[in-house]
């Protein structure tokens, strides 16, 4: 009988694997998510500072408010876009998250079966040695 590591052992290390590989994917797209995130926030705030330079400006040339109104706008959109950039970001973050918790439940799961696995053996053996155990002190009661 072969005394080796088992199957499950070439399986548990291609699901630590995976794992690790899920973990780092989840960390590059929460740095990615701060990045979008403070974009959007670099955006909003850059509108908020528009906004008050305006209401400063209350005599101002209609060209100069038509120019405004204008930035504004095309902030606004901006601001949409980046907004939409960073739910979509978000979204695949709870994806790999989610994938991310089935790889490592399989991972456990595997683990716990190899666990099992190596404790029957260990009774084998021990039930095996205690076996031949018996058998020597037969013999030896029975020489005597």
């Amino acid at each position: 009988m072969r005394v080796g590591p088992s199957r499950l052992q070439t399986v548990i290390r291609v699901k630590d694997i995976q794992v690790k590989s899920a973990q780092k994917e989840l960390a590059q797209i929460k740095v990615k998510k701060d990045q979008e995130q403070g974009a959007l926030n670099a955006l909003e705030e850059q509108k908020s500072s528009a906004m008050s330079n305006a209401a400063r400006e209350m005599k101002s040339r209609a060209r100069d408010l038509q120019t405004s109104r204008a930035f504004l706008q095309c902030l606004s959109r901006q601001i949409r876009d980046q907004e939409q950039a960073v739910q979509t970001v978000s979204d695949q973050e709870d994806s790999k998250r989610g994938e991310l918790v089935e790889k490592t439940k399989s991972q456990q799961m595997i683990t716990k079966i190899e666990e099992k696995r190596q404790t029957e053996q260990a009774k084998e053996d021990d039930r095996k040695a205690q076996r031949v155990i018996d058998v020597l002190a037969q013999r030896v009661k029975s020489d005597q």
